[in-house]
């Protein structure tokens, strides 16, 4: 196996890509420099959404008979930049949960495997699939090295309380109406 470190682009790199993006959708005009800087900057996730910035952009000033400038991408890209900003993080999740449950982040963090702490790390688990973009190993890396099974048991074990338990699903939404908050 290879093994290859694939890093998110960098600045330049994110303009190189919306500008050979804006020749290929055939634009009136060559994307303004500081829209695609606007863009490359705030869009921090991945090309894709990188490109759909753009492609919602093209669309948008098309419809609305308007040329590509930098205060029409600011106003079309509003709420897609606001919730890229807004990211919600494995690590707020941690906090937020062990506040909830008046205890330390770094225990839900420990090899513990008593249910005072098992259960909010389940909660935790639960909400960093659903509120995230993370993956099972990596939610798995973030809660001190738990196997990515662990963490799809933890899931599951969550999702099936909750259909039942009335208690747990108040705390769920309590807690994601915090993070949402953030």
């Amino acid at each position: 196996g290879l093994i290859a470190d694939i890093q998110p682009p960098d600045l330049e790199t994110k303009v190189a890509i919306l500008q050979k993006k804006a020749e290929s959708e055939h634009l009136p005009a060559p994307l303004p420099m500081d829209v695609a800087l606007f863009i490359a900057s705030n869009v921090r996730t991945n090309v894709r959404e990188l490109e759909g910035a753009l492609v919602r952009l093209v669309a948008w000033c098309g419809l609305n008979g308007v040329e590509i400038t930098l205060p029409t991408a600011q106003q079309c890209l509003k709420q897609f930049i606001d919730t890229q900003v807004r990211k919600i993080t494995i690590e707020a999740i941690q906090r937020a949960v062990a506040e909830q449950f008046g205890m330390r982040v770094s225990e839900l963090k420990q090899k513990n495997n008593s249910r005072a702490v098992v259960v909010p790390r389940q909660i935790a688990m639960y909400l960093a699939k659903q509120l995230t973009e993370a993956s099972l190993p990596e939610i798995g890396r973030q809660f001190g090295g738990k196997h990515h099974t662990t963490v799809m048991h933890s899931i599951g074990k969550i999702d099936e309380q909750r259909r039942n338990d009335k208690s747990l699903n108040s705390t769920l939404n309590k807690l994601q109406e915090t993070l949402n908050g953030c």
